[in-house]
């Protein structure tokens, strides 16, 4: 018997004949029209598919991390998604902003901190990059731990946000135990908060050590 057993590959893609391109929706957000067909395992094309596909742009998450007191800073506000999914309306996520054009990841993670908890933030490490669902969305995101100061009282530290994007924000500091641990028991939902606080309970020990 021949084993065929092999090392995964890192990436796999396939050839895609766009036939049609159009915009089906545009308001807060676009959704694109497409027809299309793409590569089969046997080297064939498709037969030609219709497809919408949810196109918000790219996003960044980061989550501040006090190195020196092991705490880490989230956020809650009102997102109308987990409201319509039945979910709490204000579940504990990371700081997170979409990336504007001439941006770079880092740029968007220091100024989002400031705006969505009045946090400056120093060193940055890269966390995990995903696509939060790639069925019906273009959107990836990028995730950083970044190093901050979260000296005071555990709990909420104030509310923040900016008034013309109708943001009402309040930033909570955790133990970096029991943000883990909150994740582990399934309190925190948000996709963001998930990808990267599992990411921070791997690599927490490095983190300490290398930017104590």
């Amino acid at each position: 018997m021949t084993d065929k057993t092999h090392a995964p590959r890192q990436f796999e893609t396939t050839p895609v004949e766009i036939l049609e391109e159009g915009t089906a929706y545009r308001g807060f957000f676009r959704i694109g029209h497409y027809r299309l067909r793409h590569g089969l395992w046997d080297g064939d094309l498709s037969e030609p598919l219709t497809r919408e596909v949810f196109e918000r742009g790219n996003a960044v998450g980061v989550l501040p991390y006090d190195p020196v007191r092991d705490r880490v800073l989230l956020i809650r506000q009102f997102l109308v998604g987990a409201h319509l999914a039945g979910r709490p309306n204000r579940p504990l996520q990371v700081i997170a902003g979409m990336v504007e054009p001439g941006e770079t990841g880092t740029d968007v993670a220091r100024r989002e901190a400031v705006e969505e908890a009045g946090c400056t933030i120093g060193w940055i490490r890269p966390a995990q990059a995903f696509l939060p669902s790639p069925g019906g969305s273009s959107e990836r995101i990028e995730t950083f731990v970044a190093q901050a100061d979260l000296d005071g009282d555990l709990g909420c530290i104030g509310t923040f946000g900016l008034d013309e994007e109708g943001e009402d924000i309040r930033a909570e500091v955790l133990t970096a135990d029991d943000a883990i641990a909150l994740l582990d028991a399934g309190v925190i939902e948000a996709g963001p908060a998930v990808v990267v606080l599992s990411w921070f309970a791997r690599h927490r020990e490095a983190l300490r050590r290398d930017w104590s």
